[in-house]
């Protein structure tokens, strides 16, 4: 991602642009548009199918007067430039085995109406404050917590959020919950029976984090979060599902998110062993007559769970 940015700052020039590296078997090009802006450029000897814009990226087609064709996705927002990255490196790693070159016009085309409908997903206005607050909560467990137990890629892969199941990470034998709260809360609320109701045992995480000043030493945001979590993600195409997972839930990296408003201190994270005899509601001892329910579990009334 880092040498692709680098790429893009380097042009100074309208319609500059340059091979994505020696080897690939598209000709697939990045560089500025007539407009000085960030894009993505394939040369075709197919003419590629319509592909309409969006809010954050401008398609546009033309044949040259060699006959060949061009199709050239530019960047429109540039607050939209970490997600423009993630979606060009896609594009450039997940064309390299398609040899053939109408089919590789078709995959590409097709790639980015995968992409453009995920960004017309994507919120304008930001996440909510518990949004924010929840979100940073799972990804600080992900990364101190669940990377060095499974591994990074796949504790990333086994987050759960967009897909709105009962519990957040779930893994083959195991799974977590996890409650963002703030300092002295003495409770946390459970949204459905199913979310502590499962045949694995698995975890309740409560998470407490309070409002603090970006210059605290122990200040995080959701972007240090996210960019750390990338940064060790050794995958590239797990990075970029990571982050497509991550721009469905309503959050990309912007600048807000970096404010006073949303900085947060972890100050402790306690974790309970949800085990058959954790206290909760279950599914089966509740009466046919109820179908949904939701509920508050003391946390001193279950310290004698709490792991160490």
């Amino acid at each position: 991602m880092e040498t692709l940015n680098t790429a893009f700052e380097s042009f100074a020039v309208p319609e500059t642009y340059h091979r994505v590296d020696g080897v690939h078997p598209l000709d697939l090009y990045v560089g500025v548009d007539e407009h000085l802006r960030w894009a993505l450029m394939l040369i075709s000897d197919f003419e590629p199918p319509e592909v309409s814009s969006s809010r954050m990226i401008s398609s546009q087609k033309r044949q040259r007067s060699d006959g060949r064709w061009t199709l050239t996705l530019s960047l429109v927002d540039n607050a939209y430039k970490e997600i423009f990255l993630l979606f060009c490196g896609d594009i450039i790693d997940s064309s390299r085995p398609i040899a053939s070159k109408s089919k590789a016009v078709k995959f590409i085309v097709q790639r980015y109406k995968e992409w453009r409908q995920m960004l017309a997903e994507a919120r304008k206005d930001l996440l909510s404050e518990s949004q924010i607050k929840g979100l940073l909560g799972e990804m600080y467990y992900l990364l101190t917590y669940l990377a060095p137990q499974h591994g990074i890629d796949y504790a990333a892969m086994s987050w759960t959020g967009p897909d709105m199941l009962h519990q957040d990470f779930i893994f083959s034998d195991t799974w977590s919950e996890i409650k963002t709260v703030s300092s002295g809360r003495s409770d946390v609320s459970i949204s459905s029976v199913e979310q502590l109701d499962c045949t694995a045992s698995g975890e309740l995480v409560v998470i407490y984090a309070d409002k603090t000043s970006t210059t605290n030493e122990k200040a995080l945001n959701l972007n240090m979060l996210y960019k750390e979590i990338l940064e060790n993600i050794s995958d590239d195409s797990i990075k970029t599902d990571f982050s497509m997972m991550l721009l469905r839930t309503g959050y990309y990296p912007r600048s807000e998110y970096e404010s006073a408003e949303h900085t947060y201190e972890i100050k402790q994270v306690c974790r309970y062993s949800v085990t058959p005899s954790f206290p909760c509601l279950r599914r089966c001892d509740l009466p046919s007559s109820v179908v949904e329910a939701n509920y508050t579990i003391s946390l001193p009334s279950i310290r004698a769970f709490r792991k160490e």
